[in-house]
């Protein structure tokens, strides 16, 4: 059974790939272009990276909602990993469109 840390890093994984192949890049490229810092060119390249790390932010925090909840009401053993797996849970659900991309 796979300990806390190796959870955090699968969801990490998981975030990373919808940020990098979600039908909802469309959206995120005029966000970040707006929100691109002005120490990168605006170029099509660092818009594309942005938006795919404004993408992979806002998988890794929506989906840690629930798990958070989960934790703060439910669960007070601060070792458990039952909220990793909700929070691993939510990122695959949230990351299904993007999969269905990839593949």
């Amino acid at each position: 059974m796979p300990d806390r840390q190796t959870l955090f890093l699968i969801v990490l994984a998981i975030s990373v790939a919808n940020g990098i192949f979600s039908p909802f890049l469309n959206i995120a490229i005029p966000i970040a272009a707006v929100l691109l810092p002005e120490l990168f060119p605006r170029t099509v390249e660092w818009v594309l990276f942005w938006s795919s790390v404004l993408l992979a932010s806002a998988t890794l925090l929506a989906s840690g909602v629930p798990a958070a909840l989960y934790e703060r009401l439910i669960e007070r053993n601060p070792e458990g990993t039952v909220s990793m797996w909700i929070w691993l849970a939510g990122a695959a659900a949230l990351t299904l469109p993007a999969a269905q991309r990839a593949l």
